[in-house]
């Protein structure tokens, strides 16, 4: 049975949305990405996930919120010519690899390419994925030479790319360029909101140094 594909967007350009494309060789965990930062329930057919974002308006009392959407575009090889729907409207994107798999790691300056090439020079985070495996692999990327490659990348790009390592599949924050990682004595097995507050910062930060929509 072929998957289903959702293809219809809403109007980021005229709506409250910002929108973040999530790509990625396969197996490397996009779809485990994607379900690990839901809430509560599941995810729209496993294709996005949402935050709410506030806003702060110094000219009033309320505090507005815009929704960021991460949407992620399963069975990319099977569906090429969704690519352009796919990535119009992107605001940022977010490059995810297996840390234990070189072949995804060098792969990271090929989705650069592509994501800029459609959308220009938007915002990335690169976001190493099955930390939790990298005991005893031998082929695995190390966060030195990670961190070395992000910062080759944005020389290229006015903002910073930061760096997120992270076990999907438990929902650990194992490395951030942002925050401190846990300690001996602290839960390495974060809610899942503290599993979304790096992601969430991410975007708020996209949200400063960009334009708001004209509805705020």
């Amino acid at each position: 049975m072929e998957p289903i594909i959702e293809t219809k967007f809403q109007s980021e350009e005229s709506s409250s949305i910002l929108k973040i494309v999530l790509v990625g060789d396969s197996k490397v965990g996009k779809t485990t990405l994607i379900n690990a930062l839901v809430r509560r329930g599941v995810s729209e057919r496993g294709y996005s996930v949402s935050f709410e974002l506030p806003l702060q308006d110094e000219d009033s009392n309320n505090t507005p919120k815009m929704k960021g959407i991460i949407y992620d575009l399963r069975s990319q090889r099977y569906f090429p010519y969704l690519h352009s729907l796919f990535y119009h409207g992107a605001k940022g994107a977010i490059i995810i690899f297996d840390v234990t798999n070189r072949e995804s790691y060098r792969s990271i300056s090929k989705w650069r390419d592509i994501i800029w090439g459609h959308v220009g020079n938007v915002p990335l985070l690169l976001c190493g994925n099955k930390s939790d495996l990298r005991e005893n692999n031998s082929e695995q990327a190390t966060i030195s030479e990670i961190k070395e490659l992000a910062k080759s990348l944005r020389e290229k790009q006015h903002n910073p790319i930061p760096y997120l390592e992270i076990s999907a599949v438990n929902r650990i924050i194992a490395y951030s360029d942002a925050i401190e990682t846990p300690t001996e004595d602290e839960d390495i097995y974060p809610s899942i909101d503290a599993f979304r507050k790096p992601f969430e910062n991410w975007l708020i930060q996209i949200l400063k140094k960009g334009n708001l929509p004209k509805s705020f």
